[in-house]
């Protein structure tokens, strides 16, 4: 078996995708971007309104069908978010590395996850932004990895929006609500 070099790749290169810019399309892209991430945390709250169905539905799966306390979503969550983030993730890397390409992840969910374990469960915030952050890690590592995975890019792009939403509207809501 030949070893692999230019002329016999392991993988073919991917085909290009995504899109082009020029200089009268990056407006309006980067406005559309900026506003798809304000309206994707306006429906991430929404969404994780106390008792909504997206509340019992991510309460359920993060408390493992009742098998932990609901004390502990916020620790599931995390679990579940590391394992996808820095194992899931760091394999892909490592053989994308391999393959002449390079992967990254961001650090922003540890950030609003202190910050909410902070308040406690005592604090009215507390099980809106424990469900939000849920809702991200959901949104994360349930749709968005096997939509990465099988090439679905909309619904890749949508799990995206709704988990960078869940975040910011968890960080919203510490920084506005009435306490």
């Amino acid at each position: 078996m030949a070893a692999p070099n230019e002329s016999c790749p392991l993988l073919p290169p991917p085909a290009k995708s995504g899109i082009t810019l020029d200089a009268k399309t990056v407006a309006p892209v980067h406005i559309g971007t900026v506003g798809g991430y304000v309206a994707s945390a306006v429906v991430a709250v929404w969404l994780s309104s106390p008792a909504g169905l997206s509340d019992r539905f991510l309460t359920a799966f993060f408390t493992i069908f009742g098998s932990i306390d609901r004390d502990r979503m916020l620790a599931s969550s995390a679990l579940l978010y590391a394992f996808t983030t820095y194992v899931f993730t760091s394999a892909n890397s490592i053989v994308g590395v391999g393959l002449g390409s390079a992967g990254y992840h961001h650090d922003v969910f540890a950030l609003v996850a202190g910050l909410t374990a902070a308040q406690g469960p005592s604090n009215a915030l507390y099980h809106q932004g424990v469900t939000l952050l849920a809702l991200h890690v959901f949104c994360k590592a349930v749709i968005f990895v096997p939509a990465y995975i099988k090439g679905l890019g909309v619904l890749r792009s949508a799990a995206h929006f709704i988990a960078i939403g869940a975040l910011l509207g968890s960080l919203y809501q510490m920084t506005f609500s009435a306490q």
